[in-house]
């Protein structure tokens, strides 16, 4: 169903809708681009809302929920809520398959590793590990420390992160079986398999944040192409992968 007709359909039904106004990319040397599609407040959607999500826009996380601070261990994967995708529309992140099939650069260097991974302010749990595998498999160290930062709103970088009705390192919404066992460690390396799977579903965008040019501008790209939050806390996302850079050593 087109926008246009879904807003109207909403307006005699009585949904109430959220539009995003375009990202302020100019702060970055990037072009303005919307941030996503329109998508409920309600708590709970209509199933053709959710439908519309599922098939044309899967990204991780539950839009509209509010606190802009990472989630302590057990709190929401957001965190509260930050990664903002809507109910239902993330499980395609997780399991689907990419439409296309680039893969991240290859001039990352596979032998880089970050050794770090104690959380600190600004510093994700297992910082080290998921920077090292982001590496590992062809992104940029500063790709990578954009992708952690943006983790580090989303979960703390705690795979266990469990939240309203999402979790896990970058708040799939629904949560899908499995990722969240018990077993850190195990659900650690399942979900950053899962990562790789989910970025190939905006696989166009990867060159661009290959290309990104700081740790805040790979953030601010992931963020806005692949992550797709309805509560940015940009600032957060882009401060805390200055920070993971910081101490992988990344640019000095």
């Amino acid at each position: 169903m087109a926008l246009p007709a879904l807003v109207a359909v909403g307006a005699i039904a009585g949904w109430q809708f959220t539009q995003f106004d375009a990202a302020p990319a100019s702060a970055h040397g990037l072009p303005a681009r919307a941030l996503g599609p329109l998508v409920t407040t309600a708590s709970s959607e209509p199933a053709v809302i959710r439908a519309l999500r599922m098939s044309g826009h899967p990204t991780p996380g539950a839009r509209g929920s509010a606190a802009p601070t990472p989630a302590a261990s057990g709190g929401s994967s957001q965190p509260a809520g930050s990664s903002a995708a809507p109910a239902g529309s993330s499980q395609a992140g997780a399991t689907g398959q990419p439409s296309a099939d680039p893969t991240p650069s290859s001039s990352a260097s596979a032998a880089f590793t970050c050794a770090g991974n104690t959380p600190a302010a600004l510093l994700p749990e297992n910082y080290g590990t998921i920077v090292t595998f982001l590496v590992a498999n062809g992104y940029t160290p500063v790709a990578a420390a954009g992708i952690t930062g943006n983790i580090y709103q989303e979960s703390g970088g705690d795979p266990e992160a469990v939240g309203t009705g999402g979790g896990g390192l970058i708040g799939w919404t629904p949560l899908p079986a499995g990722f969240v066992t018990g077993n850190a460690q195990a659900d650690l390396q399942t979900q950053l398999q899962a990562i790789l799977t989910f970025n190939q579903q905006w696989a166009q965008y990867i060159p661009l944040l290959n290309d990104a040019s700081s740790p805040a501008q790979a953030a601010y790209v992931y963020m806005t192409d692949f992550e797709r939050p309805g509560v940015l806390a940009a600032s957060n996302r882009e401060d805390a992968a200055a920070a993971v850079a910081q101490a992988c050593g990344i640019g000095s």
